[in-house]
Formats: structure tokens, sequence, C-alpha cells
């Protein structure tokens, strides 16, 4: 049976960098399958640094180049998505690869960031580096916690890994994308009204009964159904980011295939045949946004196999 990266499912941990890469067009097959393989040999001396866990993924162009007997169907680029008379927008910054290392404190996560990054600036140029970090208990900076509606630990695998007997079983498709928040109007809003941009309660995050919540709510755009009426999950992994001026939303979900991302991301930007935008980007707007397979250890191995004695 494939292994999934064990990494995508560790939880707990409060110290998050995001990394994205383009690879150079003139790189050649030896010097990228070198640097991956120092990339998941960083990864792997997560034990000695104190606890760090490296997800790696990658874009569909990349990952159909270096393994395209393991691409599974359905992998395509981040489309981008527009409602120009609403003034909605979702650019596509689709890149090649993607590293979320995730672990205790800042310090040992910024050791396995810059090893990563050491191995791959000679093939790759470095297009986001976001350090992130979690607010309070699991917050976004709006105060609202975040990830509410996430399945349980036991579950997440089943919500988020490509089934046994397809192409690239055990791996996992991603969707990353970078918020920005205008905080400043978000707080001009009494709790009640932010209540309802949102569609739960600040304090504890129960979700507002049906007749108080707004068509426009976020969760009510956000939690799309497939034709027979059934919840299409997803995993999400978002962490806030932020410095003296800018303050936002690294947003990451995972799941078993793209198509519950595209349906979510409709919804929310009013491109279904309601026409109804979520409420939420009124006070924050998408400046990034990547689709990624997130490949099993098994498939890792077959293109970057770690030096012997190393797992």
């Amino acid at each position: 049976m494939a292994r999934h990266q064990s990494a995508v499912f560790a939880e707990g941990t409060r110290a998050h960098h995001h990394l994205e890469f383009t690879i150079r067009p003139d790189t050649g097959p030896a010097a990228l399958a070198d640097a991956l393989v120092g990339v998941r040999a960083a990864g792997a001396d997560h034990i000695s640094n104190g606890g760090v866990n490296l997800v790696i993924g990658f874009g569909p162009n990349l990952w159909s180049a270096l393994a395209p007997d393991r691409v599974p169907p359905g992998l395509h680029d981040f489309p981008g998505y527009h409602n120009p008379s609403a003034g909605q927008h979702a650019p596509a910054t689709q890149a090649d690869l993607w590293l979320w290392a995730h672990g205790s404190a800042t310090d040992v996560v910024f050791d396995v960031v810059r090893t990563c990054t050491t191995c791959l600036l000679p093939v790759a140029e470095l297009t986001l580096d976001q350090p992130c970090f979690v607010y309070h208990d699991s917050r976004d900076l709006t105060g609202f916690i975040d990830g509410s509606a996430n399945p349980d630990a036991d579950d997440a695998a089943g919500v988020a890994e490509i089934p046994a007997g397809q192409p690239g079983e055990a791996g996992t498709f991603a969707m990353t994308m970078r918020f920005e928040h205008d905080l400043a109007a978000f707080g001009e809003l009494r709790v009640d009204e932010q209540e309802k941009v949102i569609g739960r309660t600040k304090p504890d995050s129960v979700a507002l009964p049906a007749d108080r919540r707004p068509h426009d709510s976020h969760i009510t755009r956000a939690e799309v159904a497939d034709a027979e009426g059934n919840e299409l999950q997803v995993y999400r992994r978002s962490v806030p980011f932020a410095d003296a001026t800018v303050q936002g939303l690294h947003f990451v979900a995972l799941g078993a295939d793209l198509d519950r991302f595209d349906a979510q991301l409709r919804a929310m930007y009013g491109l279904d045949d309601d026409g109804v935008v979520d409420r939420l980007l009124q006070f924050t707007r998408a400046v990034t946004g990547s689709f990624w397979l997130c490949p099993s250890a098994d498939d890792l191995d077959a293109v970057a196999p770690l030096p012997e004695g190393e797992d």
C-alpha cells in the first residue's frame, strides 16, 4: 500500500513557512533531481532539528515532466476566478514547486527552509517566501476560528487522499492562495454583523441557524455539495501571516480531487447560476493562487530517492 507524506496530516504545529518556486527553463534533469534529493534530505532530518514537517507539492507541468506515468486524472493549473461585474478576482500565479515546512518553533522551521532554499536556488527562482504562524486558538486575524468544519484527525486522510487503486494513490491535491485582509474595515463592523459575514459566532465558532445565516455568508458559499447533495469536504490547514502593514491568511486546502476546490471558488466568486458573491471578499483579496499534487512518499522515492539510511 502506498504511503502518504506524513507531514500533510501532522497537526499541532505553530510555526509555518510556505515557499513557491519556478524551475529555470535551462535546468537539466540531473541537476533538478539532485536539488529535490537535497530538499527531501532536509525534511528527513526533522527528528534531530526539533520536529519539523516538510510537505512537497508539485505543479502540474513539473510533475507531468518528472513522472508522466504517475499523473492522476484531473491535475491542472489554477485557472484564476474572475467576476468583473462584482469587481472580484482571484489571480492565477501557478508555480512549479511548493514547500510547506511546519513545526514546533520558528527557529527550527527556518533551519529547514534555509537548507531547502539553498538546494533549490541553483535550479529555480523563488516566487513566494511566506512565514506564517498560528494565532491564538487557530484563529484568523479577523478573530474567527479557522477550519471549524475540518474532519477529525482520524478522518482527514479519507477526505484528502487519492483513493487506493487510482493513479497517484495516497497522494493529495492541494490549493494554496494568499489572501490579504482589510482588518480595519472588518473591525468597523459590530460583532453581530461580523458573524453574519462569516456565518458563525465569533467566540466559539458555532454555525448560525439557517434562518439567521445570510445567503452570502462565507460558510454558506464555501460549503459545497456534489450532484447528489453530498458535501464536498476539504481538509484546511490555513495560517495567518502579518507584518506591520500587511496582514492576511495563507489559505491551504487539501482534497481527493481538484473539482471540490473549483466548486468552492466558483460559489465564492459568484460564478454559479445564482451569482451570489461571498461577502467576506469585501474584506479580503486573493493575490496568489496555485493547484498542486503532493505525491505519495512512494512516488517521491521514484523521482528523488533519499540517500540510503534516511527516511
